[in-house]
């Protein structure tokens, strides 16, 4: 009897466990014909859905078609002077006119400095031999930007504890937009933060190493990525106990922190003739393309005609996710005493920090920020919501969580430049055959 009860045990929680498969398997395909059929609609229960584990595979077909309807021209940029995707498009369309060979775009980047970055080149180059279609080739950029763009977020996503407080759906709402996929407008850069991030984060949390060959994969979609690689292999092949336990190393990062989050003034034309003076030869030409008091009053001069809350956002982001960074430290023993690497990724943020914080005095510069936060959020998610904190920590994290709110509506509004209605209405038939370029903030703007 007792043989026969153990059977008919095993057998419920059997079935059970099949059922629940099958249940998940229907969920999964339901996603997948809703996202193909109606993307946005799938985005939406992607969202709702993002614990369950098709949810990254859904979210990249999205990503897909969100670049196939991205208006790569958006309003109030100027061709030369905005957002890249128009220059990108121009490419695509001369090279399918009078032609390319891809010896001409390997010529170009051994002997010409404004042909490094290989990546965007060699993607326009084979679709141009098919299409001058901008679109494709924006499809394109977001079926590899959203690859990497999708690990990295779920990567994260899938360490969260069941328990989220309520005022962390606020930072990972962040994190989702720190380099959002509409940033293929500037597809270099981007696309190499994502693939930067996605090298490391495995190694900085659990030691993995089987993805840091991607690495090196990154200077050749943006050449600027040279220099943290370097950093990142410098911190690779320290010893873990030095990174983490060693009381000097770590007040030092800390200090570095700290100290530079104050820079203020730095001469840029000898910066130039440093970096040109230790970098390889073929980077002269695109360090002082980036680093020179020419471009820095150029840029000046475009910033001002920017809308206020977009040049402020990014600072009151920075600011709040450095603040709990030093307010996080006293409890830093603690940290690894319960996860050694959670620690290494305190430590690397420090460090990699400091080395943005100068930088951001470099036109240009405030690009690495961004490369900081996506270590910087998943950090600060972590520790809030693995560790119980002090309440008074605790309390000055609740009270900081609704400033928070300024960056992430100004990126929400952002958004809207870069997509037309077709985001909402569109499908992958549709797109096809229906093409809109007018910006969703055409109609706001109609509207109000």
């Amino acid at each position: 009897m007792f043989l026969l009860g153990e059977q008919s045990i095993f057998k419920n929680s059997n079935s059970i466990v099949m059922t629940n498969a099958k249940e998940k398997q229907k969920t999964y395909t339901f996603a997948l014909v809703l996202t193909i059929l109606y993307p946005f609609g799938g985005l939406i229960y992607t969202l709702w859905h993002w614990r369950e584990y098709w949810a990254k595979n859904t979210f990249w077909i999205i990503c897909t078609y969100m670049g196939a309807v991205q208006v790569y021209w958006p309003e109030g940029t100027i061709l030369g002077d905005g957002s890249d995707g128009g220059r990108y498009v121009l490419n695509l369309i001369e090279w399918n006119h009078i032609g390319y060979s891809l010896n001409q775009i390997l010529s170009n980047y051994l002997i010409d400095q404004h042909f490094m970055d290989l990546y965007q080149q060699i993607v326009t180059y084979f679709l141009s031999c098919f299409t001058n279609n901008g679109h494709v080739l924006f499809s394109i950029f977001a079926f590899v930007f959203g690859y990497f763009y999708s690990r990295n977020i779920w990567y994260v996503l899938e360490k969260l504890p069941e328990y989220i407080p309520k005022h962390c759906i606020i930072i990972i709402a962040l994190y989702f937009l720190v380099a959002p996929i509409y940033f293929i407008n500037g597809v270099r850069m981007w696309t190499a933060l994502h693939v930067y991030v996605y090298a490391l984060m495995p190694y900085l949390i659990e030691n993995k190493k089987n993805h840091l060959w991607c690495l090196f994969l990154t200077p050749f979609i943006h050449f600027s990525y040279f220099y943290i690689v370097i950093f990142a292999l410098f911190y690779i092949f320290l010893p873990i106990n030095i990174k983490t336990e060693n009381k000097f190393f770590v007040l030092f990062s800390f200090v570095l922190f700290v100290i530079t989050l104050f820079f203020s003034n730095i001469n840029l034309d000898e910066t130039a003739d440093y970096l040109t003076e230790y970098s390889p030869q073929a980077y002269e030409y695109r360090i002082k393309s980036y680093v020179s008091q020419n471009v820095i009053e150029k840029r000046l001069s475009i910033e001002r005609k920017i809308n206020w809350y977009v040049t402020i956002s990014p600072k009151i982001l920075r600011w709040i996710i450095n603040i709990l960074m030093i307010i996080m430290f006293p409890i830093y023993t603690k940290i690894i005493k319960k996860n050694i690497y959670y620690g290494n990724l305190y430590i690397y943020s420090l460090l990699f920090s400091g080395l943005t914080n100068i930088m951001l005095l470099i036109p240009s510069g405030g690009r690495f920020q961004t490369v900081a936060l996506m270590f910087k959020i998943p950090l600060m998610l972590f520790l809030i919501t693995t560790y119980s904190l002090a309440d008074k920590l605790n309390k000055c994290i609740k009270y900081i969580m609704p400033i928070l709110l300024i960056p992430l509506i100004v990126q929400i509004r952002m958004i809207f430049d870069f997509y037309s209605i077709t985001l909402l209405i569109g499908n992958f038939v549709t797109v096809l055959f229906f093409e809109n370029n007018v910006p969703l903030i055409y109609y706001f703007k109609l509207i109000i």
